[in-house]
């Protein structure tokens, strides 16, 4: 892992006093962003400062102020407002803005989908429910810089069609949209010369964003960075989360450090049909591999509550033998292991540093991952090897199914024909691809 990330673990992280169990269900990209399934953001749990059972059975509530009412519900959990959402037709309607409104919750697409005009096909989401959607992150991958404002001999030439489009298909996709964070998360490379800490592709386009909604570019620098020093050569410093907002004259504030709000993966659309069968296997599978990723860094805050957890408090030694680190305090050993061991967190035997106890229940996890993944493995291959099968007459009924399918489902529209979709494209590419083994 690369040090511009160690500030994004150090923000998923859960530090002392622990408040909740160790969150077994914990998604996290390679870069250290935590992401949170929907179900798990909304589902029921026993911290919820109000109940949705206890509001809509009171008889005396429906007799109350409406600004009481209100206030009440504004002190809600959002999983709690969803609850309410489904069991009270009375606050149905208020405990929706509420919901919908939450400052802390953005929910995440990637730029490149909306870069490519926000078709149904290209993405997993579920598109009613984007409808709803108040706040919004785009993650902004490497590359995006060039393919909307790529150099030529030192130049930059900027695509306004390109940029125009994507801001286009979020209008489409996200009607009720009023605040967008778009996040890099990842160090503009040295050719750009960058001086700046946003760089300078990002505020072009952010600038096209349009102006009633309210845009924020969420990008990694130095700590301590001075406008006009360059941004281009990442080092053994540290690193931070920054958000900025564009201000009158093109001026680019800093409006916070760190990341202020959680991120929201959004609902998964139903993936019927030979299509669906074949884009649920990869979107299930980067789900696996978000938990995956969670583990190590899971593995950490677990050691750490062993010895400081529940009224214990025994001071150790790093585990790593070629480290005299001692921990007295509950969170130094997560801090620690973060900014001092993240080259190891891809390692094999990562959890070999882990009690007996712990060591056990980690592997026993991760060898359910890795269940998880060979069983979506397995289901491809069965594709696969019924497209290869002798005499053809099975792969041409598939390529019956999935050419009307792609044609009359709007689901998997992708603006194009079916046979020029990039879906029919990558299909062919796997399903070649056994040819190779």
């Amino acid at each position: 892992m690369f040090p511009e990330y160690v500030c994004n673990l150090l923000a998923t992280l859960r530090y002392p006093p622990w408040t909740k169990e160790l969150n077994w269900g914990l998604h996290m990209t390679m870069e250290g962003e935590e992401r949170i399934p929907f179900h798990s953001y909304v589902q029921p749990g026993t911290a919820s400062t109000c109940f949705p059972g206890q509001i809509s059975s009171m008889p005396q509530f429906s007799t109350l102020p409406v600004e009481l009412q209100l206030r009440i519900l504004s002190f809600c959990s959002a999983r709690t407002l969803f609850q309410v959402m489904r069991v009270s037709s009375a606050l149905r309607i208020e405990a929706s803005k509420l919901f919908w409104a939450n400052p802390d919750a953005y929910f995440l697409v990637d730029a490149h989908w909306l870069l490519n005009g926000g078709h149904p096909g290209y993405t997993g989401c579920d598109l009613p429910f984007l409808s709803h959607v108040q706040n919004v992150e785009i993650e902004y991958h490497h590359g995006r810089d060039d393919e909307i404002c790529p150099l030529h001999d030192g130049v930059m030439e900027v695509r306004r069609e390109l940029i125009t489009n994507l801001w286009k298909s979020f209008k489409k996709r996200f009607p009720n949209a009023k605040r967008v964070v778009i996040n890099q998360n990842w160090v503009s490379p040295p050719w750009r010369n960058e001086t700046e800490p946003v760089p300078q592709a990002l505020q072009i386009l952010i600038q096209y964003c349009p102006p009633e909604i309210e845009a924020f570019a969420f990008i990694v620098e130095e700590e301590n960075l001075t406008i006009g020093t360059s941004t281009s050569v990442p080092s053994m410093k540290k690193w931070q989360r920054s958000l900025y907002r564009r201000s009158a004259g093109d001026i680019w504030t800093r409006v916070g450090t760190g990341r202020r709000h959680k991120t929201i993966l959004v609902p998964m659309k139903h993936f019927h049909g030979p299509v669906g069968g074949f884009e649920r296997l990869k979107h299930e599978g980067e789900r696996v591999l978000l938990q995956q990723h969670g583990l190590w860094p899971l593995s950490l805050e677990a050691l750490d509550r062993h010895y400081f957890d529940n009224k214990k408090h025994k001071s150790f030694s790093c585990p790593y033998s070629d480290c005299d680190a001692y921990f007295e305090k509950a969170g130094e050993w997560t801090v620690h292991a973060i900014e001092s061991h993240v080259k190891d967190w891809r390692m094999g035997k990562r959890f070999c540093i882990l009690p007996d106890e712990l060591r056990v229940v980690f592997e026993e996890r991760e060898r359910a991952l890795e269940g998880n993944k060979e069983e979506i493995n397995t289901q491809l291959w069965k594709t696969i090897d019924e497209w290869n099968e002798e005499g053809g007459e099975k792969r041409r009924q598939m390529e019956r199914e999935w050419m009307e399918q792609l044609e009359n489902d709007e689901a998997w529209n992708t603006g194009k024909t079916a046979r020029e979709s990039g879906l029919w494209r990558e299909f062919l590419l796997q399903m070649e691809s056994a040819q190779h083994r």
